[in-house]
């Protein structure tokens, strides 16, 4: 793998996050001398953001396929989109011509408010019930703000690679900065549910640790098995999982 080092902008200051935009945008400076430009998400980016989600992460995570294959996002997940840009806790990364090449869409969370709550408006279509019944199982009875004694925690939401711009450590260095930011913000731990085997692997890069994993194939949802019949996908994308660390 080709080992990223950042550019001429000044080192991030873990305390100024949040309280100042000098730290970003930054330059992100690749072995072969590729320069890649990381910003926070804002929120004039949503319907670009919406897009390059439709192309780069629906299409590859099984229990999201089926959401690509309609009409893509609904309201309850741009709704769930817009928060996550809506603040300074999210990230992009664009090339030198200003094309996206990834994202990482984070939201800082407090007891009572699950990541995903958005999801699920009261009149939310079956396949996104069924996203949300899926990440719920995931997190069922698990109390991280105990587990880890902190009033915060980190979702690591949704994560996308451009294919193009794979290998060069983009997403390894986006969540390294989503750590150094949800500290910066008294996070006291982070979390994901990693939905993918990409996202899995970033993930155990960054030190979180499995806690729980379901089966996509034998997944059941209203007495079925929606996900079974996607034996291409499910062939690299097996299991969703639960990780998380303290920070």
């Amino acid at each position: 793998m080709v080992r990223p080092s950042f550019g001429r902008a000044p080192s991030l200051a873990v305390g100024q996050i949040t309280k100042s935009m000098d730290s970003f945008p930054r330059n992100f400076v690749v072995k072969d001398g590729r320069v890649f430009t990381i910003d926070f998400a804002r929120s004039d980016e949503l319907n670009e953001v919406v897009q390059f989600l439709k192309d780069h992460f629906f299409s590859t995570s099984p229990n999201c396929y089926l959401v690509n294959r309609t009409n893509g996002p609904d309201d309850g997940l741009l709704n769930y989109i817009s928060g996550c840009v809506k603040d300074p806790v999210s990230f992009t990364v664009r090339d030198s011509a200003g094309r996206l090449a990834a994202i990482r869409l984070n939201e800082l969370e407090e007891p009572g408010a699950l990541h995903h709550a958005a999801l699920n408006p009261p009149a939310a279509p079956e396949k996104t019930s069924l996203i949300m019944s899926l990440l719920g199982d995931l997190e069922e009875g698990i109390d991280l703000f105990t587990t880890f004694k902190t009033k915060k925690i980190l979702a690591l939401a949704m994560m996308a690679v451009d294919k193009t711009f794979g290998q060069l450590g983009l997403a390894t260095t986006l969540v390294r900065l989503s750590l150094e930011l949800a500290k910066a913000n008294g996070a006291g731990a982070v979390k994901v549910c990693a939905v993918s085997q990409h996202a899995a692997k970033v993930a155990a890069k960054n030190g979180l640790e499995t806690i729980r994993t379901i089966d996509y194939a034998t997944y059941e949802f209203n007495g079925v098995k929606p996900l079974a019949h996607l034996t291409d996908l499910l062939a690299e994308h097996p299991v969703a999982l639960f990780m998380a660390r303290q920070i």
